[in-house]
């Protein structure tokens, strides 16, 4: 399985790994990339962690209540998270998300943060990193 931290991007890790069950505690506060289904139990996994935002595949979102579950889930908790559809990019990774995923979903706190379905992730999720540091600035 892949997990790697690939940088910090204005003061906020961004880790990207196959699947939420490798999320750590160490990554409170992360933009988490994960390729795995964006299911309840991802949901769970994310919230537990106190991700600052989760990107999921779109495997299950939209298509079955898990998928809605684990982005209500994460809303409930209060973090960001969006769905990156599969007919945008073959995604195998969460490498491949990061670089070539396009948002299909996104809970009511993304759409908050000013995410919207249709954005290529990695410049959204690096504009939403820059927008943390505004906000918690001011």
């Amino acid at each position: 399985m892949y997990r790697a931290t690939v940088w910090s991007q204005a003061g906020m890790r961004i880790v990207v790994m196959d699947s939420m069950s490798q999320v750590e505690d160490d990554d409170a506060g992360a933009i988490v990339v994960a390729a795995s289904n964006g299911g309840q139990e991802s949901g769970r996994f994310g919230a537990a962690a106190r991700c600052g935002f989760v990107l999921l595949n779109d495997a299950g979102v939209g298509k079955d209540d898990a998928g809605i579950a684990g982005l209500a889930i994460l809303n409930e908790a209060g973090i960001p998270a969006a769905a990156v559809g599969h007919h945008t990019a073959e995604i195998s990774n969460g490498l491949d998300m990061w670089e070539h995923g396009v948002i299909s979903y996104v809970n009511t706190a993304a759409q908050a943060a000013g995410v919207a379905p249709g954005a290529l992730a990695r410049p959204t999720l690096i504009a939403f990193a820059h927008a943390r540091i505004v906000e918690t600035s001011t």
